[in-house]
């Protein structure tokens, strides 16, 4: 059980379910700016988008089997997603996504708490990997006690261990 802040809560997505499809297309596309940006036609774009998410999912089942995928709620509204990878000595953060007007304001430090302290319970570590180019992400990873342990030029493999 993820333990947060009133109003916030963490429930399984629902596959399957309208609500919780569109609002993981919506979020989505909100982290896509190089496809909303693109110049196409509304309807091109939002196919591809469509398009793209369905890869993006497919590939997180296939590289992740029995990750967790959690919406978080702000008062009873969606607000973001956390896909947890929750087996083993090391744990996996494969995503942590919030809509673009719920960022800043403390929710992914929220989360990404509540992750630590139900890893930490279970003795595991986290490990996760995050765009170079992602300042704010790097930003909530470090102050929450993140460490770069290798990655590439495009990413940065991150881990945390319980005290």
């Amino acid at each position: 059980m993820y333990t947060l802040p009133h109003p916030l809560r963490l429930r399984n997505a629902i596959d399957g379910d309208p609500a919780d499809d569109a609002f993981q297309l919506t979020l989505y596309a909100s982290t896509r700016d190089d496809l909303r940006l693109l110049p196409l036609p509304p309807p091109q774009r939002d196919q591809l988008i469509a398009l793209q998410q369905h890869v993006h999912d497919q590939g997180r089942r296939q590289a992740w089997p029995r990750a967790e995928l959690l919406i978080l709620e702000h008062a009873g509204t969606p607000a973001g997603r956390m896909v947890v990878d929750a087996g083993g000595a090391a744990w996996r953060l494969v995503e942590l996504a919030l809509l673009p007007e719920m960022r800043g304001r403390g929710l992914g430090l929220a989360l990404v708490q509540a992750l630590q302290r139900r890893a930490g319970a279970h003795g595991a570590a986290i490990t996760l990997a995050v765009a170079c180019t992602n300042g704010a992400a790097l930003r909530l990873y470090r102050r929450t006690g993140f460490t770069v342990a290798g990655g590439d030029a495009l990413q940065h493999e991150m881990q945390w261990r319980p005290a």
